[in-house]
């Protein structure tokens, strides 16, 4: 005999609504979105985040956070009560310092690049939370962080630790017209390079969004003639050698007159950075990297700069600097010039800058940005030119959640191309490697139609930089791809490696045909999701494993589990007739071991009647559940059944109907994945139709749910073999 579910008011209904499932939920954690209105951007590089640079180290489960100075840069709105927030670790990531092809760490698969794996490896965390109160720079959150977050200054003996706090602001309808754009500021150690979108209703995306050039620095370029033998310089050993993997900057040791500069990342920021479009180069006040900012050895994510070939002869055999990683590791830069010393080609000085490394870590809930590409030597550069020979910063983060999508426009979080030597007569030096690519996360809030099917998303490494004025020196390595996590399906991605350079080949006037030694950066990565993935804000006091309703006869009785209690208090059942404005029908408390609870409501509301726990911790901070509704006396007009129940390979689904229309039937395993989606049509009255694609699916206890005209109904299926 067929199992059977009949909406009507004094039977049995069960409409679960997960978050994953269901658009009915209302009101959660992260705080209220609007529920109406339209922001328009029009106009190229509109701002639309603020950003704060984080101070101190807030461990997980704490509910404040103490921000710095407002960067001007971006969104002059300040961080208020109610805001949503973005909190995210750029920084923190510990490197062997050995001068030897295992510098870096052993978190990696090539030479002289990586980082160490242990517990200071902190970088890409982050996490969604909302603001109850501001005072001074301090920011009370909604519920406890779900992550520590850290700041640490370099010293002689401690890498750099950082993160930053971003103000996203929540629209409903958000439309990016044609020939616009939204962006950050540009990465400057403290904050900027991420852009964060919310939009409740559509986001209708015709121009872009970019991020390009916008993560990690790329190692700035300079001008130097060389050290001499005995002269103070020094690797930590003794003189500069032409295989040093790293060493201090001259803003350490002002006699270490060599090489070039490695990029930003993960691991650390070097003395010297370059900022894609400037003109000039940055010098910092600290060396940023342990053992030094300068030579070939790739710290983290970031790539290594040129170490010349002859750093006791004039700086003159210009190697190029690699390219920068994140999801694909960056490309080597290339030989130097020969400069009369042996064989004319490319084995004489194959010193070039390594790529950065892989980050392996990478995941939807761990991001980061792409790393900067390292610099080329120079000694025949001058003040207003040697930024041809920086390495170029990588590409910044995205992470845009709508409701549904429209438009044709595009993400791009590419890294910046290499600057490049190529037009100042006599400026015959090394190039830069190019930035690698940084993170896009463009998902819906709910599993379902996302929109995204015009749309496109590149994250692609930058092109190494060219050195054409003259023959036989460094080009710049490809900077590695990003990674891309998207829900739904984009018009198209790139997260390709970028292209090594080229320099001539054979003479000053030869082809631009020699990659001399440089390689390629590593494609990156696109990770499909199987459902909208859910952002929650902060650590729940308890975790709510279920929570459900059902009506039966003249009363609704909700039911929940729980587990990992912390200081945990009580719930507060909540109601509302329009999933908005919610009052409290009761209260029950928390028992020590106790982790199933029911509630029942004796007095229903007529028509729908939307239900939320409000789990309240010992210090009066609390979060709200995900929103379960019920209609109670309005639905029995319909009426399904599912049969055989138990199934094997196939299931019948009989259905009486009002009104014609198209019937939405869709498959989810027990955790929620959505397995299958299949659409009907169906006329007025009784319709049967048969789903035969059960087979496919493993022992187990599964979902079968029907949406009717936005209407939800579920019911349980056992599928046996």
């Amino acid at each position: 005999m067929p199992m059977k579910m009949v909406l009507h008011p004094r039977l049995v209904v069960l409409i679960l609504c997960f978050y994953t499932f269901c658009i009915q939920q209302l009101n959660a954690q992260c705080g209220s979105p609007p529920s109406s209105g339209t922001f328009t951007v029009s106009s190229l590089g509109t701002i639309a985040n603020s950003y704060y640079p984080g101070t101190g180290n807030p461990s997980a489960g704490t509910y404040t956070i103490t921000v710095g100075t407002l960067d001007a840069r971006g969104s002059s709105t300040a961080i208020g009560a109610n805001d949503m927030i973005v909190i995210i670790q750029m920084q923190g990531a510990d490197i062997d310092t050995v001068n030897s092809v295992n510098y870096g760490g052993v978190n990696s698969s090539a030479p002289a690049n990586g980082y160490k794996a242990n517990s200071n490896l902190v970088a890409g965390y982050y996490e969604y939370a909302t603001v109850t109160g501001v005072s001074g720079s301090t920011l009370t959150l909604s519920v406890g962080l779900s992550n520590s977050y850290h700041t640490r200054p370099f010293t002689s003996s401690t890498s750099i630790q950082a993160y930053q706090v971003v103000r996203v602001p929540r629209y409903y309808n958000l439309i990016v017209n044609s020939g616009a754009s939204v962006t950050s500021p540009a990465w400057n150690g403290s904050s900027g390079g991420v852009v964060v979108l919310d939009a409740a209703g559509t986001f209708t995306l015709s121009g872009s969004v970019t991020v390009l050039g916008m993560g990690f620095r790329g190692g700035g370029g300079l001008q130097m003639t060389g050290a001499s033998s005995g002269d103070g310089n020094s690797d930590g050993y003794g003189n500069l050698q032409d295989t040093d993997y790293r060493y201090n900057s001259p803003l350490t040791n002002v006699h270490n007159q060599a090489g070039g500069s490695k990029g930003e990342g993960i691991a650390g920021t070097p003395a010297y950075v370059y900022l894609y479009g400037d003109s000039t180069v940055d010098t910092l006040t600290v060396e940023g990297y342990l053992a030094g900012s300068m030579g070939r050895g790739a710290p983290g994510n970031a790539a290594g700069g040129g170490t010349d070939g002859q750093p006791l002869n004039g700086n003159q055999s210009n190697t190029g600097g690699g390219g920068g990683g994140n999801a694909g590791a960056g490309g080597e830069g290339g030989s130097g010039w020969p400069a009369g010393v042996g064989t004319q080609d490319s084995s004489t000085f194959p010193y070039g800058g390594y790529g950065g490394a892989a980050f392996t870590q990478g995941s939807l809930q761990r991001i980061i940005m792409g790393g900067g590409g390292g610099s080329g030597t120079a000694n025949n550069s001058g003040s207003t030119n040697v930024f041809h020979d920086s390495g170029s910063p990588g590409g910044g983060i995205i992470i845009s959640r709508a409701n549904l999508y429209s438009g044709s426009g595009s993400f791009v979080a590419d890294g910046a191309p290499g600057v490049g030597v190529t037009w100042v007569s006599g400026q015959t030096d090394a190039a830069g490697g190019g930035g690698a690519g940084g993170t896009i996360i463009a998902v819906t809030y709910f599993s379902g139609t996302t929109g995204l099917g015009s749309i496109t998303a590149s994250a692609q490494g930058g092109t190494g930089g060219y050195m054409t004025t003259y023959y036989n020196h460094g080009p710049g390595g490809g900077g590695g791809g990003g990674h891309i996590y998207v829900y739904g399906t984009l018009a198209s991605t790139n997260v390709s490696g970028g292209q090594h350079g080229f320099t001539r080949t054979g003479s000053p006037t030869g082809p631009i045909t020699n990659w001399y030694n440089t390689t390629n950066g590593a494609n990156g990565l696109v990770t499909t999701l199987t459902s909208a993935p859910l952002f929650y804000c902060g650590v729940l006091p308890v975790t709510l494993e279920s929570f459900t309703a059902v009506s039966e006869g003249t009363q609704v009785n909700l039911n929940w589990t729980i587990s990992n209690s912390i200081d945990f208090s009580s719930f507060e059942i909540e109601r509302s007739s329009d999933g908005s404005d919610f009052s409290t029908i009761g209260v029950v408390r928390y028992s020590e071991g106790v982790d199933a609870y029911e509630f029942p409501d004796l007095s229903p509301l007529p028509g729908k009647n939307y239900y939320r726990l409000k789990l309240m911790d010992l210090n009066g901070k609390y979060t709200v559940s995900q929103v379960q509704w019920i209609s109670f006396g309005g639905l029995n007009s319909n009426e399904f059944s599912v049969f055989p129940n138990p199934a094997s390979n196939f299931i019948n689904i009989q259905i009486n109907t009002i009104a014609s229309q198209t019937v939405q039937v869709s498959l989810f395993d027990n955790t929620g994945r959505l397995l299958s989606e299949k659409n009907f049509n169906v006329e007025s009255g009784n319709n049967a139709f048969t789903m035969d694609d059960i087979k496919n699916y493993g022992t187990g206890m599964y979902f079968i749910r029907l949406n009717m005209n936005g209407s939800l109904y579920m019911q349980k299926l056992l599928i046996q073999r």
